[in-house]
């Protein structure tokens, strides 16, 4: 018996995978990959390796939750220093923000 992809009922063959976060390549790693959607699986022991390299490498951590507030007539949201120094954002750098779609705000350093 093969093993199925719980998406789409293709065939799961084991291959070497490029992994990247955040735009950045982190490596090869060992997964399911779905012959039809294309679909990744990786394994518990696999996925606490990609862990500990997104950390040695500064990226684990980076998607955080935040508040809107107030300052002044505007609204303001914050940029955690972690995510602000992975992004080479300091003060007074200059950014565009335009709607992707109505639930998605992009911010675009010049």
């Amino acid at each position: 018996m093969k093993d199925k992809c719980v998406l789409c009922g293709g065939t799961l063959k084991k291959k070497l995978v490029n992994y990247e976060i955040y735009g950045k390549s982190i490596g090869k790693f060992s997964a399911l990959v779905c012959d039809s959607c294309g679909e990744q699986w990786f394994d518990e022991k696999t996925s606490k390796k990609i862990q500990e390299v997104e950390k040695k490498k500064g990226l684990f951590g980076l998607s955080v939750e935040t508040k809107v507030s107030y300052s002044g007539n505007s609204l303001i949201i914050r940029v955690p220093k972690n995510l602000a120094e992975f992004m080479n954002i300091k003060k007074e750098t200059r950014v565009t923000l335009y709607p992707e779609n109505k639930d998605k705000i992009c911010v675009m350093i010049k």
